[in-house]
């Protein structure tokens, strides 16, 4: 058992549910859906985490799953998502449809032993796509994009969680910068609902 993991994992997960309750409620329907794909297997693969640093080792593959699927099927709703959200369109049953396939099929080819070695990549070309959308949005002056550069590099900062090893260890701080990305994508979501 380990209590610094079980409470950030904790937290993260409490974030993802809590952001997706609070900031996500007034947008459209598949915007909304694809939004909740991102927050909730990101908030799924950390309750996951908590229950195997409680000590229920059997979940090992399972957490992996999740994690993986987090990192392909999530992180391609939220490129997808943030897309609409920078340019204040609402998604169609198509759009929404290519882009959970599109996230399915990485994410099946992903558990393949052969491509195993390409699993960091799909995040790290979601943070560089969800940057070059938000300095975009900020040329044109669209202030949510601020927010979008904020969690891309959280997000960016997670994926270097190794490096912060001196001073907190490298689950925690994922679990952290994790949550930071989620507030601050709900925050820009919160500026376009006209939330205040």
């Amino acid at each position: 058992m380990i209590f610094s993991h079980i409470l950030s994992g904790s937290i993260l997960a409490g974030a993802g549910f809590g952001v997706f309750w609070h900031f996500f409620g007034r947008i459209s329907l598949f915007n909304r859906l694809l939004w909740g794909f991102f927050l909730l297997t990101t908030s799924l693969a950390a309750i996951i985490s908590v229950l195997l640093f409680a000590g229920n080792e059997s979940l090992e593959t399972l957490h992996h799953s999740m994690i993986v699927l987090s990192d392909t099927l999530g992180v391609v709703c939220v490129v997808t998502a943030v897309y609409a959200l920078l340019n204040q369109r609402t998604l169609s049953l198509l759009t929404f449809i290519a882009t959970i396939l599109f996230g399915l099929f990485l994410f099946i080819s992903l558990l393949l032993p052969d491509a195993r070695v390409f699993t960091p990549i799909v995040p790290s070309m979601g943070i560089l796509v969800l940057m070059l959308l938000a300095v975009f949005a900020l040329l044109q002056r669209n202030k949510r994009g601020l927010w979008v550069v904020m969690a891309a590099m959280a997000m960016g900062l997670a994926t270097k969680a190794d490096a912060f090893r001196s001073v907190i260890h490298p689950t925690d701080f994922y679990h952290y910068a994790t949550t930071l990305t989620l507030w601050f994508f709900g925050k820009a979501a919160q500026w376009r609902a006209g939330i205040r």
